[in-house]
């Protein structure tokens, strides 16, 4: 196996779900820029500059790249001085992002140990996936949609309370797919596939097939 897997895919595409797997089977450090950011936020002892960065962020302004890169790299520093493979789940949005982390893996000296995963999927079926999928207050598990799940709402791993998530309303989920679906995807894609490292699964397929091809494609 590759020592870094970015997963890339559209909202609702499975990269949490899968990220979740693999992490816990093959010991991957996760690196997802989500958690980084609420680690910080929880740190009474981070940096004053970091912590006001933060509060621009919650403010509306875009999150700083500077801060993600100081936080991001940190972490993948950690894990692969430890000798662990690393696992970026939806972490790079733009072009110049992903310019930047291969730049850094050059640094580390693992520029040929990368490997990137999309999860490819339509808008609509975002949409539809988006809208009614539940996550557990507990554990962060991920329900997908289906008729069987409409009515559940006990967590399937920790019997926590599955709730719909603030954010996953209509307006938001139109707003986040103008932002990060497919037309947003798609320049980061190219740049991956330019750099002979992309690779794509069918993310339209159930999540156990998902997981299968997945694991068929880094050879385990």
């Amino acid at each position: 196996m590759k020592k870094v897997i970015i997963l890339l895919g559209i909202p609702g595409s499975g990269k949490g779900t899968q990220a979740r797997r693999m992490t816990e089977d093959f010991s991957y450090g996760h690196i997802s820029t989500g958690d980084l950011l609420r680690a910080l936020d929880a740190d009474d002892q981070a940096d004053s500059a970091d912590k006001q960065l933060l509060a621009d962020m919650k403010s509306g302004n875009l999150v700083a790249d500077t801060l993600i890169y100081k936080l991001a790299f940190r972490a993948i520093s950690e894990y692969l001085s430890e000798g662990k493979g690393i696992l970026l789940d939806g972490a790079i949005r733009t072009v110049e992002q992903a310019q930047a982390y291969q730049e850094f893996f050059k640094e580390q000296g693992v520029e040929h140990e990368v490997v990137a995963i999309e999860m490819t999927l339509s808008d609509d079926t975002a949409w539809k996936r988006l809208t009614k999928r539940k996550v557990c207050e507990e554990c962060g598990y991920i329900l997908p949609y289906s008729p069987d799940n409409e009515k559940k709402t006990d967590c399937p791993d920790c019997q926590g309370n599955l709730i719909v998530r603030s954010d996953d309303n209509p307006d938001i989920i139109k707003k986040r797919l103008e932002e990060q679906g497919n037309a947003a995807l798609a320049p980061i894609v190219l740049f991956y596939k330019e750099q002979g490292v992309l690779v794509q699964v069918n993310g339209e397929q159930s999540i156990d097939a998902v997981d299968q091809d997945v694991r068929q494609l880094l050879g385990v």
